[in-house]
């Protein structure tokens, strides 16, 4: 999330085939992280696609997969195990130009997530970041929403940490969120991670995400916008939505967009045809009809969600069957446990007893 936005916005549009895409302006994170190894690191961007030119157009998009894959990698080859928190704890809201200011003007905490929730498609699609308000806390959620595009364990510190030290520079820099959930496991990595956040920080959940408390939300920033000026905050949004252009879209396939919604709601809620349906501004006859149209059912295409997720979640170290059974929407582990014997011909215990070749596609 860096960049200069004196360059002119480019119209390039996402791919509509369903493939995640992100603002190259994330680039500027990970090479400002590793300033120090110099240009070592371009034949590594080379490798995914990209290169040190275009921090001049940092509006045009690139797959959401090759940027995710060139962090890990980059990890990987200089050694740096917490690149991504390195790239969030580096973060600045100087560079994000205009956002800065609405950002400040959003007046509290709230109000400036509020409007990166906004933001998010037009930044980096095929991602998950929502809210979901309780009595005393808001938890905000943030999840590539494609299971392919995995490892991504420093895509998910460096967005977390990120929007940490985002709150610190609008707040107080003794801030601290009431808890920190990854998607990945977190062992051997408890002493750092604790330390950046200043909070619990727990692994293997649902979704990576910020549990903060509501005072601390609606706090109003010290230095706030006066009320009379309260339409400096319309103006910039207004500017800044039309600047980042339309919201990408997925592929026009009804069976893609009912998967899409099927995988941002799984696990988060009671996942049905009829609000599928509603989702999609269609009535559940049509879905269903639409669906038929396209040769598959949406009883096909949940339970190829669920399988699909399964493996995936069950190939990750240190996961359980209760958080496993949470994630797919399933009640209790006996009925995910019956479930995946039906797909896989083996158990949920079985299948995480076999060696690591026969892991990736069980039969």
């Amino acid at each position: 999330m860096a960049g200069s936005f004196d360059t002119p916005l480019l119209t390039t549009s996402p791919s509509r085939s369903g493939t995640g895409t992100i603002r190259l302006l994330f680039l500027k994170a990970l090479l400002d992280a590793l300033a120090d190894v110099g240009r070592q690191v371009d034949p590594l961007l080379r490798e995914h696609g990209m290169f040190r030119s275009q921090l001049d157009t940092p509006y045009e998009f690139v797959p959401l997969h090759r940027y995710v894959a060139l962090v890990e990698q980059a990890s990987r080859k200089f050694h740096r195990p917490h690149l991504g928190l390195e790239m969030g704890a580096t973060f600045g809201l100087a560079e994000l130009g205009p956002f800065y200011a609405l950002l400040r003007a959003s007046g509290t905490l709230r109000g400036a997530l509020n409007y990166l929730v906004l933001f998010q498609s037009r930044l980096q699609s095929r991602t998950l970041f929502d809210s979901r308000i309780d009595p005393d806390t808001t938890t905000y959620s943030y999840r590539i929403e494609d299971e392919g595009v995995w490892p991504r364990l420093q895509d998910s510190e460096f967005a977390i940490s990120g929007y940490v030290n985002l709150a610190r520079q609008l707040t107080s820099a003794k801030w601290a969120p009431a808890a920190v959930h990854f998607e990945h496991s977190i062992t051997g990595r408890e002493e750092r991670l604790s330390h950046y956040f200043r909070a619990p920080v727990l692994g293997n959940q649902l979704a990576n995400a910020l549990v903060i408390r509501n005072e601390d939300l609606d706090q109003p920033f010290a230095s706030a916008v006066p009320s009379e000026d309260v339409k400096l905050r319309t103006i910039l949004e207004w500017h800044l939505l039309d600047l980042m252009g339309p919201e990408s879209t997925p592929s026009e396939s009804f069976v893609s967009l009912t998967k899409d919604v099927i995988a941002r709601w799984l696990g988060r809620t009671h996942v049905d045809c009829a609000t599928v349906a509603a989702e999609l501004k269609l009535s559940e006859r049509s879905l269903r009809r639409r669906l038929t149209e396209e040769g598959t059912s949406f009883r096909e295409l949940l339970q190829a969600t669920r399988q699909d997720r399964a493996q995936t979640i069950l190939s990750k170290p240190g996961i359980s069957l209760a958080v496993a059974a949470e994630q797919l929407g399933y009640s209790d582990t006996a009925a995910f446990s019956r479930a995946f014997k039906d797909w896989t011909g083996v158990s949920p215990g079985r299948f995480l007893r076999k060696p690591e070749d026969e892991m990736a596609s069980p039969v």
